[in-house]
């Protein structure tokens, strides 16, 4: 009766323990969709297609990334240099490419902060309510009034 008992809670275990397992990955997993695609969609929303869409000496200023490095991108930014308004998304080749672009676009958000820290009352709301974050091999920054409905049409793709 006691080593059936004891299978049991074994077997209990392994069980959970798999399910915890498929359930992590699961968190981070993200279809490969093509920027094609993604670009499409995302343009449907007239706020980023009211912004200008940017090119790769762009990335490469704002974000330190080069798009011969990339899988692709879709970046859309305001116009004016007193605008904070922005649209990226990024495509990396790996997880740890993901990685290192993600923390580019978490050190453009706080330079974006440091900036407009001591004047700009109303880019400051936009940015504190920035959405900045990565998926599988996706890395996005979205900041803008719907900056929480891009995001989510992102993830959806995805």
């Amino acid at each position: 009766m006691k080593n059936k008992k004891s299978l049991i809670i074994k077997s209990t275990m392994v069980i959970l323990l798999a399910v915890y397992l498929i359930l992590l990955y699961r968190a981070d997993y993200a279809k490969d969709v093509s920027m094609d695609t993604i670009a499409k969609s995302m343009e449907k929303y007239d706020a980023i297609t009211q912004l200008g869409q940017e090119d790769r000496v762009q990335l490469k200023r704002c974000y330190q990334i080069n798009d011969t490095d990339t899988d692709g991108y879709f970046f859309y930014k305001a116009a004016s240099p007193m605008a904070v308004e922005e649209a990226f998304i990024v495509k990396a080749k790996d997880k740890s490419q993901a990685e290192s672009f993600l923390t580019a676009a978490q050190d453009h958000l706080s330079s974006q902060k440091n900036i407009f820290g001591g004047y700009g009352t109303d880019q400051m709301a936009l940015l504190n309510k920035a959405e900045v974050g990565s998926k599988g091999n996706y890395v996005y920054y979205f900041c803008g009034e719907d900056a929480s409905s891009w995001r989510q049409a992102f993830l959806s793709l995805i």
